[in-house]
């Protein structure tokens, strides 16, 4: 989709599981085309001035999701590539507003992949409840993930790189 007050500059953003690899592709997608990038996570960690584990831990997980929303909605950075925290498909409002700033990409990575890349979830602050597997948290995302985007890319099996290619192939970046 194109901003209205850039209609030349077609933002993107990234969805995904945690591991599936929004910020790396987000930074290279950025460096090939031009575009500002904006990691959602990073601007909460410096909005509150903390490390999202910290603020998980303080605030419950539904209260990281309302901190999350808000943070998101106020992002107006049409025309950016725009890396997202795993746990934002939870917000309707936030995945709207996301929807006005750029073509929403969902990575999707299988739950054995996710499994490999990381192996505390706590610790990079993913929003996940204990007693609950990383296959379980994409079981329960998967759909909120297939409604929102507008282009999935099978990203199990490729490098940084080869997504990136298929992103700027498909949405003529």
């Amino acid at each position: 989709m194109a901003s209205e007050n850039h209609p030349s500059r077609q933002g993107v953003v990234l969805i995904g599981m945690p591991g599936s690899g929004k910020s790396t592709v987000g930074r290279l997608l950025s460096e090939q085309t031009g575009l500002p990038f904006l990691d959602t996570d990073a601007l909460i960690e410096a909005g509150e001035s903390k490390r999202l584990a910290e603020i998980i831990a303080e605030h419950t997980a539904e209260g990281f999701r309302t901190i999350e929303s808000s943070y998101v909605q106020s992002i107006q950075s049409a025309g950016s590539v725009i890396s997202t925290g795993g746990s934002v498909c939870y917000s309707p409002q936030a995945m709207q507003h996301l929807s006005s700033l750029g073509t929403i990409v969902w990575l999707d990575v299988s739950p054995d992949v996710l499994e490999q890349r990381f192996s505390d979830a706590f610790e990079r602050g993913v929003l996940i409840e204990p007693g609950t597997s990383l296959s379980d948290l994409y079981h329960s995302r998967f759909p909120l993930y297939e409604k929102y985007a507008q282009l999935k890319i099978e990203a199990s099996l490729l490098t940084p790189p080869e997504i990136v290619s298929q992103i700027r192939q498909q949405l003529a970046l």
